[in-house]
């Protein structure tokens, strides 16, 4: 069982994220760090809590974070994810406190804890974390491994931008803390379009169907939020929960390794993630490749057992 720290920002493929690592014997859930992105940081926090309290797992701390990128104003991504973050899913506000610090300073107590034992899986802008690794800069080292969802590398046919032509939203968001991040020395394994876009690991109208048969309360949770994004956007788009899938089946992913040059500034090529062959930057594993039917089995799978 891996140890893990999730830093999100619920966000609908978040949460579709949170659900597939509850429903997962192979990971335990120590904690929960939310940060602004596709939501401001007062919603995202609530989201996480809304979702644990629906699913019995109030007793996981979520410890809210950043409210901006490290260097400019959120722009948030209501607009795609509903107004309450999560297709209006109709959960109600949650009722148990946010855990009492700061999410980098959680972040770090547990890490410092637990030298060498938890993975973080980071689903949102990276902000906290660039937070937590400039206020302790052994941190970096001490885990496990860093999984993020972020980055087009052009890698595939998929491999571009959905927030500008070039560039992926929570890199985008904030560059500068994913510059921080990528040459932190920690091990990372970096999930991006190029393998969350392919049509193969798309949830449509087809499995929406069979998610709707289970009546268990996660299966529930999943389809509401499935039929909103299939509905106003053609398909669900797993881009968390397949970054968190690299914990659970090392098959479903093929990873090459190679520096990444995160472009930061405000020029059109912000948040451009640019894989250099030869030198000058830290290696880091990028997802290359994708078993979409062997990733959406695992996911519905976990999803609709009792």
């Amino acid at each position: 069982m891996r140890k893990v720290v999730l830093d999100m920002d619920p966000g609908i493929d978040d949460v579709l994220a949170l659900i597939l690592a509850l429903k997962s014997p192979e990971v335990q859930i120590l904690g929960i760090t939310t940060v602004a992105g596709n939501a401001p940081v007062e919603m995202t926090s609530a989201n996480a809590r809304r979702v644990l309290k629906y699913l019995g797992a109030s007793s996981i701390p979520v410890a809210a974070g950043a409210a901006n990128p490290l260097n400019r104003p959120l722009e948030d991504a209501l607009s795609y994810h509903g107004p309450d973050g999560l297709g209006s899913c109709g959960l109600p506000s949650p009722r148990t406190p946010l855990y009492p610090a700061k999410a980098w300073d959680f972040l770090a107590r547990l890490v410092l804890d637990a030298p060498g034992e938890i993975t973080l899986v980071a689903t949102g802008p990276l902000t906290n974390v660039a937070h937590a690794f400039e206020l302790h800069p052994e941190l970096p080292a001490l885990l496990t491994r860093v999984v993020l969802m972020g980055g087009a590398y052009t890698l595939t046919p998929y491999g571009k931008g959905n927030r500008t032509p070039f560039a992926e939203f929570n890199i985008w968001q904030d560059a500068e803390a994913a510059h921080i991040v990528f040459n932190s020395g920690a091990d990372i394994f970096a999930v991006g379009l190029d393998v969350t876009m392919d049509p193969a690991a798309c949830l449509n109208s087809q499995y929406l169907k069979q998610i709707k048969i289970r009546r268990t309360p996660a299966a529930r949770l999943v389809a509401q939020l499935v039929e909103y994004e299939v509905k106003y956007h053609g398909c669900c788009r797993m881009h968390d929960p397949i970054a968190l899938a690299t914990l659970l089946d090392a098959s479903v992913l093929d990873f090459i390794s190679a520096g990444v040059e995160v472009v930061v500034g405000n020029d059109w090529d912000r948040g451009v993630t640019r894989i250099l062959f030869s030198g000058g930057s830290q290696s880091i594993h990028v997802a290359s490749a994708v078993d979409g039917p062997r990733f959406l089995k695992l996911f519905l799978s976990r999803i609709l057992e009792e």
